[in-house]
């Protein structure tokens, strides 16, 4: 077994941040033993809420002369991330690493072992290496309904309403007894199971109150920047937390004397007292731990073998990514299937389908011969709303990538700017730099590349020296991937023309960001 499950992380949270030359090799011993793991205690978990803007066009709204319809922001879509400490962070990762080497072993010549693509090691094979992307997996259902133009085709894309926050702890719990062949979960795997479901966390900015006057930083030596030390820091607001470099909120033995008052679970467990108090019962799994996922594709076991099977028996298709999942079948057999994956989902698996983001589609071949459709919406044919799966859309010609894609793009430009802009325009001495090659890496073709990073080195020549780390490229480098992916069908660069406005966009922000500070400045 490898080590790759081994990773350190920075990021701060109750307890100082491990590292790989001082705490390698106990910590391999520790997490290795199961009476260890069995006995753990584990540290609450870090609750931070992410809320992302939505922009929908207007039902109705008048087109602009670009053809596009008015948009308006809608409500937050809010997801909650939870954050184990560095120790706890490790052991779910060994945890996932022997979970997902047990499902892997147990899909093995199973006829449903590929429907299931998420956080799964796919080869893409055929001579190349890597694995499998969303781009490989949505090209591969793409590819079936070319394949199949000469049949009129309906398309089920089904998304499960707040996955990880709903999945029955009794299905887990046999689940993962399943993968494992095993009639009971041993101590050690019961443990990991037991702290998931109880779900213990602190919410981050409660904790940071408490803690903000003695939050412990990390800080070079005195004229010595080959060694840093760890000192305790009064900060004023937490999103200046990573610019003091802070890397723990507080000591695990400091937290538990001081703050346990801070503890947040869902009370009581157990089923029948939380019917007699007439709560809900009691599920899901936090989402943000590495062991989560993985758990998330062994739940779905019993779902994706009766999908795929009824799939099979009527020449359909099947995939499921997380909690997206798409069906292609025959118009005929569509009430049928949606049916099924209705039954599937909500009665077998506990969990429910989310109506706004289940939607069907129709196409087949008119009497041009061209292969035309759109959403099924009231029993009419919508051909204004086209195919959308794992951020692309299809029309029956041609795939692209989501418009909401570039906008999410842009909007994340706009604010880096902004944020450049800001800076500037405080410093102790006011400039009107903006870190450009920052900007022109993370936002143009200019950063597009794989490049390998350099590192200051005094042995070296030129004062630098190749790591073993890669700049992994932008969204420019997954649109230039998805070009390549899906020229195939394409058979031409649709996706690279759709990012041919990005230079001149990222140079008016720029112009204007500059005059803004310039104005200020004077």
């Amino acid at each position: 077994m490898n080590d790759d499950w081994l990773k350190f992380k920075k990021y701060p949270h109750i307890g100082k941040p491990l590292t790989s030359k001082r705490d390698r090799s106990w910590l391999k011993a520790y997490i290795k033993n199961p009476e260890n793991i069995a006995n753990h205690k584990f540290v609450p978990l870090l609750h931070r809420t992410l809320s992302q803007r939505k922009y929908r066009p207007l039902e109705n709204a008048p087109k602009n002369s670009s053809g596009k319809r008015q948009r308006t922001v809608s409500d937050k879509k809010e997801r909650h991330i939870y954050f184990p400490s560095h120790l706890d962070s490790i052991i779910y990762s060994y945890y996932s690493h022997i979970l997902t080497k047990a499902y892997e072993d147990y899909l093995e010549n199973k006829p449903y072992g590929s429907v299931a693509v998420a956080y799964r090691k796919i080869p893409i094979g055929n001579g190349k290496s890597g694995n499998k992307s969303n781009i490989e997996f949505a090209f591969e259902s793409f590819e079936f309904i070319e394949n199949n133009k000469h049949r009129k085709l309906s398309i089920i894309v089904a998304d499960v309403t707040s996955f990880f926050d709903n999945l029955d702890h009794r299905i887990l719990h046999s689940q993962w007894k399943l993968v494992l062949n095993t009639n009971n979960l041993p101590d050690d795997h019961y443990t990991i199971f037991k702290n998931l479901v109880d779900n213990k966390y602190v919410n981050e900015n409660e904790l940071f109150k408490r803690f903000q006057h003695k939050l412990i930083i990390e800080r070079f030596l005195p004229n010595d920047t080959s060694q840093k030390v760890l000192k305790r820091k009064k900060v004023s607001k937490i999103y200046n937390m990573r610019h003091e470099n802070v890397v723990a909120f507080c000591d695990k033995d400091e937290f538990f004397e001081e703050a346990t008052d801070l503890i947040r679970t869902d009370k009581p467990y157990k089923k029948d007292i939380r019917q007699k108090l007439n709560k809900k019962e009691k599920k899901g799994i936090p989402q943000g731990t590495p062991i989560s996922a993985t758990l998330a594709n062994i739940y779905m076991l019993d779902f994706d073998e009766r999908v795929h099977s009824e799939t099979t028996s009527r020449n359909a298709y099947y995939q499921r990514y997380s909690d997206d999942l798409i069906i292609i079948c025959d118009q005929e057999d569509e009430e049928y299937f949606y049916d099924l994956i209705r039954k599937e989902i909500e009665v077998e698996a506990n969990l429910d389908i989310q109506p706004k983001k289940t939607n069907t589609y129709r196409y087949e071949l008119d009497t041009n011969s061209d292969f035309k459709g759109g959403l099924m919406k009231n029993g009419k044919l919508n051909s204004n709303k086209q195919l959308e799966y794992l951020g692309f859309m299809y029309d029956g010609l041609k795939i692209r990538v989501k418009t909401a894609g570039f906008s999410k793009f842009y909007r994340t430009m706009k604010r880096s700017f902004r944020r450049g802009a800001h800076f500037a325009k405080k410093a102790h001495i006011p400039s009107d730099a903006l870190f450009e090659t920052r900007l022109y890496k993370r936002f143009t073709h200019l950063g597009s590349q794989r490049r390998m990073k350099w590192l200051p080195d005094e042995n070296s020549p030129t004062g630098y020296s190749p790591s073993k780390q890669f700049d992994w490229g932008n969204f420019i480098s997954y649109l230039n991937k998805a070009n390549h992916v899906m020229k195939e069908i394409n058979g031409d660069d649709t996706i690279i023309r759709q990012y041919r406005k990005v230079w001149n966009k990222f140079h008016r922000v720029k112009k204007a960001t500059y005059e803004e500070i310039l104005s200020e400045i004077k």
